[in-house]
């Protein structure tokens, strides 16, 4: 057994003052309570783990942003094609690691590859690990070979998901191939106006984008719906899927979105590198709806940081309480990804948690100060094994 005595621990929902973590050596929790009278205190505040709700951990950065979107797209897609599959492991690898140096320990990964798998069993993050499957053209049958060809069941702490790319990129039977296998599914949705645009009125740069690629099928008509209102159509606005980005989202879409029990993930570093309004979270918030945090990826943002992203979030959303932050780079996370576990330390639970420095300060300045950015982990335990370690923290027993 393994124990960790701090001078504040959160266990997600409450502050115990001064507080005892105990775990063995399976790295399953066996005790959160006050830390008995007498015992040798660390000045430390203990957290639960921090959950990206949304990364692509294979991507690396492309440059500058280009003038469009669909240009973007582009660049992305030439640098996926020069890039071996060994390169695509470790660049992954290195993501989980920059997230674990910050206090991160679960992940939603999209996954193009098949290749996630394989970077998550070396640094085995908690989460799910969705497949990404595209296709705009594809009927029935080929949508079934290509969903069975990609699925995969994940590892025992990330476990499997689909996700259908996008409404521009994805068919409407390959989404219904998608929504077959009962995995959880990870979906971009009403992420710009040109989206909306494609799937209302059939025009724009996505159709030309389509066009080009050989990709858009004889006869094609729109849904003549937004994004949101098309995956109501198709039967996915559901709990079990998450949908990311919701830039755009029209009148009635969050109402549709909150009914339905649907999650939210937004990408705050991402919104900075295209220039984008951040949408009102808030609100979203208050009508019920989970809204987590994700990195996206670095074709999109400076760095793997959940940390950097709380503090982009609580400069852009400066209404909302450190709390509410802290719960939507957590819980929300673990909700939104279908594990409800996650972002929280229970009995039986995983040990994922990270240590800042606290001693005498009111556990409401540290969870200030560390989601608007000025105090870091000094310290990660991934499944009760630490690692990263800024300063030298042991435990005790």
């Amino acid at each position: 057994m393994k124990v960790l005595r701090a001078r504040h621990i959160f266990d997600g929902a409450r502050w115990i003052s001064p507080g005892e973590l105990s775990w063995d050596e399976g790295g399953a929790i066996l005790a959160v309570r006050r830390a008995p009278r007498g015992a040798r205190i660390r000045d430390l505040a203990i957290l639960p783990g921090l959950v990206n709700a949304h990364a692509h951990l294979q991507l690396d950065a492309v440059g500058e942003a280009p003038s469009t979107f669909v240009d973007w797209i582009g660049q992305v897609m030439a640098a996926r094609g020069r890039t071996q599959p060994s390169t695509l492991v470790a660049s992954a690898v290195r993501s989980l690691r920059e997230l674990l140096d910050d206090g991160c320990t679960a992940v939603g990964e999209i996954d193009s590859s098949g290749l996630s798998k394989k970077a998550l069993l070396r640094v085995p993050f908690a989460g799910r690990c969705y497949q990404e499957v595209t296709g705009f053209h594809l009927d029935a049958a080929t949508s079934k070979a290509l969903v069975a060809a990609r699925r995969q069941d994940g590892t025992a702490a990330c476990l499997g998901g689909m996700s259908p790319h996008a409404p521009y990129s994805v068919s409407a039977a390959l989404f219904r191939a998608c929504q077959s296998t009962r995995q959880p599914l990870s979906v971009h949705a009403a992420e710009l106006p040109e989206e909306q645009q494609f799937l209302r009125e059939g025009t724009g740069p996505f159709r030309e984008l389509l066009e080009r690629l050989g990709r858009l099928p004889a006869g094609f008509c729109a849904p003549k719906v937004g994004a949101i209102r098309w995956l109501e159509q198709l039967g996915l606005l559901r709990p079990t899927t998450l949908l990311v980005h919701c830039q755009e989202l029209e009148r009635g879409d969050a109402a549709r979105i909150a009914a339905a029990g649907a999650p939210i993930v937004v990408c705050p570093g991402t919104m900075r590198y295209f220039g984008r309004r951040p949408p009102p979270v808030p609100e979203w918030l208050r009508r019920g709806i989970p809204v987590a945090l994700g990195t996206d990826s670095r074709a999109s943002n400076e760095s793997m940081s959940m940390r950097s992203e709380l503090a982009r979030a609580a400069a852009m959303w400066p209404s909302l309480r450190p709390q509410e932050l802290f719960a939507m780079a957590t819980t929300h996370g673990g909700l939104a990804l279908r594990r409800k576990g996650l972002g929280l330390l229970r009995k039986g639970l995983r040990a994922d948690f990270f240590a800042v420095h606290g001693s005498e300060e009111s556990t409401e300045a540290i969870l200030a100060e560390f989601v608007h950015g000025s105090r870091a982990p000094v310290a990660t335990w991934l499944a009760g094994h630490m690692h990263r370690c800024r300063a030298k923290v042991g435990s005790d027993g």
